[in-house]
């Protein structure tokens, strides 16, 4: 299948370029002046640019009739109404981490938080240098365990910026006498690459 990677010169979308190659599908690197590069039919578009990027994915996205793997976070909501606008007319998948770890997170998360309405926290760790804090996947944690909590308890979120780690997100449920604890350590960028690799290719045969 043929897939446009943007910001393919980034830690991610570097690795998503290779390994989509390594799977034998044709890859077009895009980043700025997207529009002059020759691209022919696209099966797939994935995105791990910044957010600024974001209206030159969509439009490209709209011009190619095809489907978009959205993997960049920290989109403002004007970006943010861009994106779902264009799940108007192309298929849309979008994530704040595409490691498969992570999905099992968010189900154990909602789980204890269903049964034990206890305190929690939200512990993320990045790399220094990640601009958004608290990471989307942080948030959406706390989305997830706030909304089965309800009214019971807040959810804290605290994000660290040090060091060249991969990305950590650990969730703690506590109350008087015990604690409770799930952890989740990213130990390279190419478990997000090959999860987003693996939806556009989900998505494409969908079309």
């Amino acid at each position: 299948m043929n897939i446009a990677v943007f910001g393919a010169k980034g830690r991610v979308g570097k690795r998503v370029a290779e390994i989509a190659a390594e799977r034998s599908h044709n890859v077009w690197l895009l980043d700025k002046n997207y529009s002059e590069n020759a691209t022919e039919k696209i099966d797939a578009a994935i995105d791990f640019a910044t957010a600024e990027a974001t209206d030159e994915v969509v439009e490209f996205c709209k011009q190619k009739k095809c489907p978009l793997v959205l993997g960049t976070t920290g989109l403002n909501e004007a970006q943010q109404r861009k994106v779902d606008e264009l799940k108007q007319s192309v298929a849309v998948i979008q994530k704040a981490n595409f490691a498969e770890g992570i999905d099992m997170l968010y189900k154990l998360c909602e789980l204890v938080s269903k049964q034990l309405h206890w305190d929690c926290a939200v512990v993320e760790t990045h790399r220094k240098g990640k601009k958004d804090a608290p990471s989307g996947t942080a948030k959406t944690l706390a989305a997830v365990i706030a909304e089965n909590l309800g009214s019971f308890k807040s959810v804290e979120t605290h994000s660290l910026r040090i060091g060249s780690n991969f990305g950590k997100h650990e969730v703690t449920f506590a109350a008087n006498g015990e604690s409770l604890t799930i952890t989740h350590q990213a130990e390279n960028v190419d478990i997000f690459a090959l999860g987003a690799i693996k939806e556009a290719e989900r998505i494409a045969e969908l079309k």
